[in-house]
């Protein structure tokens, strides 16, 4: 018989609930909810603050990650970005932990807007040694702007100030690439925020100049020339100076020279103080005719008198013998002048130089308008060098009356002996010139010739010489082939181009040529834009006849640099009616850098060349 006990109903209930309590599972806390949004504006030297906000059981925050100086009071992060912080991104991050250890973050990025910060100090060279020169920035105020791009194409201007100690800033600039204007002919597409205008410069002491004019004659009596079968080249040159050097042609067979000149100016002679004499003889690099330094006479404690009659004179030393394992492939030159205008280029000119640059180390930077001396060159045409007349170790755009034939074969000359007298710190280069014409039709119904150059500038070669650079390929605007005269419908203008076949270049410019009245020949130079001779009405580079002022021709306008392969032209550059050139220019460089320093330059140096069709803006 069963039995059944009556229990007390609490007893029930703590029983039901002791058996039930070994499978209850705690619920785990809630993660916080950020109800904040980051800010993620800020500038350059401005505080920057952002209260962080989130729901959830006692949570408290956490500065994970965040940039140098930023500092987390309570739930506020504070912060004043550095000019190194600005224009680029910095990461946040902040962990909300509530109760029970459950967390959340959030992360953002900043990107402040920065000063963009532009030095001039300029390095001065001379026979003394370097001295920088701060440029007076001020004057560029109204000139210098970044140029940042909008979304819808167009272009908003940021403008700044200068100063007399070579600086100049622009603030509030945001982070990207942006068009950097530096003057009326000057501008470079880069995305730094520091950017050095500098170059270093051969300042020669010029001496003092008077409001007088004189005419100062001097005449050379020297001797001890080595006699040569066929004429040979006397020249002399002014250490340091902006004097014009003497050249003339040696007589066959002779071992003396009398010769003089006389010339009009108000400079002061007497800061000649050191001077250099040499005897250049002719010389076959296997089919190429040049010359080689032969002997040669260092004139030093010279006392000239402005405005009277001088005597120098003395007998030249015997050779410092020298010599070079001569070895060119001078048939790869040719081939870079193909698909390079929009007609087949005409070779004009060319040629090989090895030469010294007086007082500018090895080891040191390259040094615009410093005169090279050619050791040997390929001159045979004209008793003056193409690099000698244009003070630069490259080589320079020039019409080909000053330039010798072509090369075209190989060159293969094996040892070739010359003298080298000049102190031994100072820089050897070896030079190469390619130059082609190219004739271009111009509003009017006239035709202007343009003259490219393939060009490089090396330290001696071990090894046979080759091309460094070839020039673009497949050059577009707006999509279509640049080499094909056409109409572009309004001014928005974006310029492409694949890199070269041969070499790496560190950038790239694009000169602009447009279609203006000439000046009159003999206008002051201080009034000629930039890139034009006083001597008449073309502009350097290119070569031909135009005809009476007020015949319409091309005239460089700006240059523009960029480190990638396509521009879009900046605004107000290209105007309704008007027709323009384009040359682009590949370049190599041994320490230039196209976005923060594009005039601090190292060996070697190269560019190529090539030309667009004449383009209509309508």
């Amino acid at each position: 018989m069963l039995r059944y006990q009556v229990l007390p109903a609490t007893l029930i209930v703590f029983l039901l609930t002791a058996c039930s309590s070994g499978n209850q599972t705690t619920p785990t806390p809630a993660a916080p909810v950020f109800t904040s949004a980051p800010v993620t504006q800020a500038v350059e030297a401005s505080p920057y603050t952002y209260q962080v906000a989130a729901t959830g059981t006692a949570v408290t925050f956490s500065l994970t990650s965040a940039p140098t100086g930023a500092t987390f009071s309570g739930n506020t992060i504070s912060w004043t970005p550095t000019a190194q912080q600005s224009r680029v991104s910095n990461s946040f991050t902040v962990t909300a932990t509530a109760s029970g250890a459950a967390s959340a973050t959030q992360s953002w990025a900043v990107t402040p807007s920065g000063t963009i910060r532009i030095s001039r100090i300029d390095t001065l060279w001379n026979q003394s040694g370097s001295t920088n020169a701060p440029f007076d920035l001020s004057r560029l105020n109204s000139f210098v702007a970044a140029l940042v791009p909008q979304p819808d194409g167009s272009f908003k201007a940021f403008s700044g100030t200068g100063g007399t100690n070579g600086t100049f800033e622009i603030p509030n600039v945001p982070a990207g690439y942006y068009w950097l204007k530096l003057g009326p002919r000057d501008t470079y597409w880069t995305s730094s925020s520091t950017f050095d205008m500098g170059s270093d410069i051969f300042v020669p002491v010029s001496g003092a100049t008077s409001p007088t004019t004189s005419t100062t004659y001097i005449n050379f009596n020297f001797t001890s020339l080595e006699a040569t079968a066929a004429p040979g080249l006397l020249q002399i040159d002014a250490f340091g100076t902006r004097v014009p050097f003497y050249s003339a042609s040696t007589n066959p067979g002779s071992t003396t020279f009398f010769g003089g000149f006389g010339i009009g100016s108000n400079l002061d002679f007497s800061v000649i103080k050191n001077g250099f004499v040499r005897q250049y003889e002719p010389a076959a690099f296997g089919s190429i005719n040049g010359y080689v330094l032969g002997p040669a006479l260092t004139l030093s404690n010279l006392s000239l008198t402005t405005g009277g009659h001088n005597t120098i004179s003395g007998a030249l030393n015997p050779t410092v013998p020298a010599s070079i394992n001569l070895s060119l492939k001078g048939s790869a030159w040719p081939p870079l002048f193909d698909h390079i205008a929009p007609t087949a280029p005409t070779a004009v000119g060319g040629g090989f130089y090895l030469s010294v640059l007086p007082y500018i180390s090895a080891d040191g930077p390259n040094v615009s308008l410093s005169n090279p001396i050619d050791l040997i060159w390929t001159k045979a045409n004209s008793s003056i060098s193409i690099f000698s007349i244009f003070s630069s170790p490259s080589c320079s755009t020039l019409p080909p009356f000053f330039t010798s034939l072509p090369l075209t074969t190989d060159v293969e000359a094996g040892t070739v002996q010359y003298s080298d007298p000049f102190p031994t710190t100072w820089r050897r280069i070896f030079r190469v010139c390619q130059s082609a014409s190219v004739a271009v039709p111009a509003p009017g119904g006239t035709t202007q010739s343009v003259t490219l150059t393939n060009s490089q500038t090396t330290s001696l070669p071990t090894a046979t010489v080759k091309p460094l650079i070839s020039p673009v390929q497949n050059p577009k605007i707006n999509g279509a082939d640049l080499f094909t005269a056409g109409t572009i419908n309004g001014t928005a203008v974006t310029l492409s181009w694949e890199p070269p076949a041969i070499g790496t270049p560190f950038g790239y410019t694009v000169a602009i040529m447009s279609t203006t009245s000439p000046l009159p020949i003999g206008t002051p130079p201080s009034t000629l834009p930039i890139g034009t001779s006083p001597t008449g009405t073309l502009p350097i580079g290119t070569v031909g006849t135009i005809g009476t002022v007020g015949t319409v021709a091309y005239f460089p306008l700006t240059t523009l640099g960029t480190a990638k392969t396509s521009m879009t032209i900046p605004p107000d550059l290209l105007r309704s009616g008007q027709t323009y050139l384009f040359v682009i220019t590949s370049l190599v460089d041994g320490k230039a850098n196209m976005e923060t320093s594009p005039h601090r330059s190292s060996l070697p140096i190269a560019n190529a060349q090539l030309l667009s069709a004449p383009i209509t803006i309508q």
